[in-house]
């Protein structure tokens, strides 16, 4: 069977029920939440064995993150950190929502995170070089230097192993010291990536790409050399593979959450891309599986294989 690895940091979301504000609200709603992990139940759910990477503290919460990924029958590798030692946290998002016009909010708390005090040598590079598909996403090299410096050995160890590599700029500014900051790290791993996703607001906020998504595709593609680029939006997502430009416009949905719908996009179109080796239909795939993430509350895409084929089958119609 196909399998898709991932690598990065996994924390707790903590929802105030929608509406509400944190500084009132007397119960929160705590779900597991993290890009890499998201990707790896979407990839999951639409057939490929998936495994996640990362460590944790041994803790109770650290328990709790692994214990829920674990129902989402994706397999955990996870290291292991001692209470009491530096980098011992799991990292905490608390997030009231809100429609117009106030909107979303969150307070994000990662400082200390597990993940953050990663070295290369809690990279398990046998599993790693097993894979068919590598992901990991900006989030996690955000975290601290030795979190960047083994997300490389993550990078490298699947490429040397010939696995198909796949980084999402997943830009998050709270963990940045600024954009330029974002690029000149993330570049750095560019030359063992194979596939490179983006949002187009990352493509132009990290990347300096601010054109159609084809046109930044293309951009890509010729700077850096990567045998495909997929940038996706509210609009649908395109992607330059082999020189060829495909494009699939989104599916619509009603939100219920869509905190986990890129991760979603991405964990699937990896998934089906490996599976299939075939762009357009990793497209439709991921698009379809983004919008079903949309109608679920949590970040986990808990979408199931056969919603997924009853939508793409509207497609075809």
């Amino acid at each position: 069977m196909t399998e898709l690895v991932t690598f990065g940091e996994t924390g707790l979301r903590l929802s105030a029920t929608p509406g509400e504000r944190l500084e009132t609200a007397d119960r929160l709603r705590v779900r597991a939440a993290g890009p890499e992990s998201n990707a790896a139940v979407a990839a999951r759910r639409t057939g490929v064995a998936a495994t996640w990477l990362s460590r944790l503290p041994d803790t109770p919460l650290g328990h709790r993150v692994a214990d829920e990924l674990r129902g989402y029958d994706i397999d955990v590798v996870v290291e292991w950190v001692d209470a009491g030692t530096e980098a011992d946290r799991v990292g905490l998002t608390f997030e009231e929502r809100a429609g117009p016009p106030r909107g979303d909010a969150a307070v994000n708390d990662h400082a200390g995170a597990a993940m953050a005090g990663v070295s290369m040598d809690d990279v398990p590079v046998s599993r790693v070089e097993a894979a068919d598909v590598a992901y990991t996403t900006g989030a996690t090299p955000a975290l601290s230097p030795r979190a960047a410096t083994a997300t490389a050995r993550y990078l490298k160890a699947a490429s040397d192993g010939g696995a198909t590599t796949a980084l999402d700029i997943a830009y998050r500014p709270d963990r940045w010291d600024g954009p330029d900051a974002a690029c000149e790290t993330l570049t750095e791993f560019f030359p063992a990536v194979d596939v490179l996703l983006t949002s187009e607001a990352d493509a132009e906020t990290v990347l300096d790409e601010d054109g159609q998504p084809a046109a930044a595709a293309n951009a890509l593609a010729a700077e850096h050399g990567f045998d495909t680029v997929v940038v996706y939006g509210a609009r649908g997502a395109t992607a330059l593979h082999d020189g060829t430009v495909h494009a699939v416009d989104a599916v619509e949905a009603e939100t219920r959450d869509d905190a986990g719908a890129a991760d979603a996009f991405a964990g699937a179109f990896c998934a089906e891309l490996a599976a299939t080796d075939d762009v357009e239909a990793a497209l439709r795939t991921g698009v379809v599986t983004a919008a079903l993430a949309r109608t679920v509350e949590g970040s986990v895409p808990a979408v199931r294989r056969d919603e997924i084929d009853r939508l793409l089958a509207t497609l075809d119609d």
